[in-house]
């Protein structure tokens, strides 16, 4: 155990030696060296302990560097030495040995032996001012076998037609390239043209289980009774006069409302089914042919568009049928806005097709709250939602109003419509060339006794 604790003495001593070594000092601005055992710094001050632990501070504006310096080691303690290992007995110790000795015995480095070929390669000077160095690649041209030179002669001749053999002929062609647009998607034809008869047909005209539909003078082609047939054919392709391809029933009748009055145009209205479905037709017959202007357009047509693009179609069918009448004006007597409600009812489908929704004209706030107090029988929305849409109708709720343009007048009125309670903003354009063009927004809907 004492070896031991002889051992413990002396780390302590050498760990207390080695310590004591390391030393800090200060270099101030002026030169002067402040030596101690530690520094601080705290804030803008430096903390230099010096000898005995007292502290010194120093602004850190005087201070131009810190340095840590090792003392001079401390002299050894008595019993000790620290000038390094040293023989105390015994003989002398074997001589270190040299590290490059053991390589002595592989003998010199390895060499390189000389390569059996010489490829060294020493440039020459390939130019000789006194030989034509290039003569055996140079590049000759050589005579052509045949002489290219073109020399220009006069092909202006004055005593005959030099230009021909040269100028151009049309000639007949062997295949006629004529070509004329044909439908290519199997849809009805939304007009029809009939053969003209020799003599003006009598201006009435009785059809089975129909009313009297009137004819002017103006409407000489296919009668209402052929146009509703060619409607309501099953095959577009096929005569409508075959007892297969014809509706199971039908009937035909002049349209007598105010509608026919309003547009100023004969119209007629044909009810039959396709497909087993009841469907209905409002068509006039203008320059010899049938012209599908409402009902039930997209079905008999074999389309299945959105309502705003069956109006769309109905309203291109009407002014193409009223531009052989001078196109779509509006009739003497008849009022703008009376003329505007009655295009739109006849275009949309909803209205003049088999639904039969009822279109009404909002003309006052009174209008729009009878319709609110009615209370529908069935309705997807619940009674908090549509008196919602309730306060929404009477928020959008404007006078009808007629502008005057420079191109035509602008109609703007509000109406609603039975199918899904909507209330609606049209805005029908009458331009003055003929030209009739109807758009509508959705103000509300759900208001009223209405039907889904």
């Amino acid at each position: 155990m004492r070896p031991r604790a002889g051992l413990a003495s002396l780390a302590f001593l050498f760990w207390a030696g080695t310590c004591a070594e390391a030393s800090s000092s200060l270099v101030l601005t002026d030169g002067q060296i402040i030596k101690g055992t530690e520094v601080q710094r705290q804030g803008d001050s430096y903390l230099v302990t010096i000898a005995g632990g007292n502290t010194v501070s120093f602004p850190a504006a005087l201070v131009k560097e810190v340095k840590f310096e090792d003392d001079p080691p401390a002299p050894a303690p008595p019993g000790f030495d620290y000038s390094g290992p040293k023989t105390l007995a015994g003989p002398p110790g074997p001589p270190l040995q040299n590290p490059s000795d053991p390589l002595k015995v592989m003998g010199p480095p390895t060499t390189w032996s000389k390569d059996a070929v010489d490829t060294t390669w020493v440039p020459t000077n390939a130019y000789d001012p006194n030989a034509d160095v290039m003569a055996g690649s140079r590049s000759t041209w050589s005579k052509n076998a045949v002489d290219t030179t073109w020399v220009p002669t006069n092909a202006y001749d004055t005593s005959k037609d030099v230009m021909a053999g040269s100028r151009s002929t049309w000639s007949k062609s062997a295949v006629d390239t004529t070509w004329a647009p044909q439908d290519g998607f199997g849809f009805k034809k939304l007009s029809f043209t009939g053969p003209a008869p020799a003599t003006q047909p009598e201006l009435t005209s009785t059809y089975d289980k129909g009313e009297v539909a009137p004819l002017t003078t103006a409407q000489f082609g296919p009668s209402p009774w052929t146009c509703a047939e060619r409607l309501f054919a099953r095959d577009a392709d096929r005569p409508a006069t075959d007892k297969d391809n014809r509706s199971a029933s039908m009937d035909v009748k002049s349209v007598k409302s105010p509608l026919s009055k309003s547009l100023g145009v004969p119209l007629y209205e044909a009810n039959g089914t396709l497909g087993g479905v009841p469907r209905k037709a409002v068509f006039t017959i203008a320059a010899g042919e049938c012209r599908l202007v409402g009902g039930d357009a997209d079905a008999l047509i074999g389309l299945n568009l959105p309502v705003e693009h069956a109006m769309a179609q109905d309203a291109a069918s009407f002014n193409a049928a009223m531009a052989g009448r001078g196109g779509a004006l509006v009739p003497s007597g008849v009022d703008k806005l009376d003329y505007a409600l009655a295009f739109v009812s006849l275009t949309d489908p909803a209205v003049s097709g088999s639904t039969a929704a009822t279109l009404k004209l909002i003309d006052g706030p009174e209008d729009l709250r009878s319709i609110a107090t009615k209370t529908p029988g069935t309705c997807s929305l619940s009674k908090g939602k549509r008196r919602r849409e309730e306060r929404d109708a009477s928020k959008s709720y404007a006078v009808p109003k007629i502008a005057a343009g420079k191109e035509g007048d602008v109609v703007t009125f509000l109406t609603w419509s039975s199918a899904g309670g909507s209330l609606y903003r049209n805005t029908v354009v009458i331009a003055r060339s003929g030209v009739v063009t109807a758009k509508r927004d959705v103000l509300a809907s759900h208001i009223g006794a209405h039907t889904e």
